[in-house]
């Protein structure tokens, strides 16, 4: 019984691959149109960059977050930095520049939970 509903499902499957590749509708007489990237901006007029807001690092061997124009520790967690791998550590000790609260939410759930 199973395997007779397995040949049916495979065949009514083959069906419907067949059928849509015998009425393919897309336009593939038509020559491609090709696009060079350099003919767009990079980013949008509409957008402008935003500032750095915070900068998450090494604080006394913990994660802080820093404010970027200030400097000022606004936020220090309970997190070691030495529990984490080398390449993260590396990374914090540079410093990572955040633009909006929603990345730095982001970047505190990656390296504080």
């Amino acid at each position: 019984m199973m395997k007779r509903l397995m040949l049916i499902t495979g065949i009514a499957i083959y069906s419907l691959f067949a059928a849509a590749m015998l009425f393919n509708t897309g336009n593939a007489d038509k020559p491609v149109e090709r696009v060079s990237f350099k003919a767009y901006p990079s980013k949008p007029a509409a957008v402008t960059e935003e500032a750095d807001m915070y900068v998450v690092k090494i604080v006394d061997k913990k994660i802080a977050v820093e404010n970027a124009k200030t400097g000022e520790i606004i936020k220090k967690t309970d997190t070691f930095a030495s529990i984490l791998p080398k390449g993260d550590r590396a990374l914090l000790s540079r410093g990572i520049k955040v633009k909006s609260d929603k990345e730095l939410r982001t970047v505190l759930e990656d390296y504080c939970s």
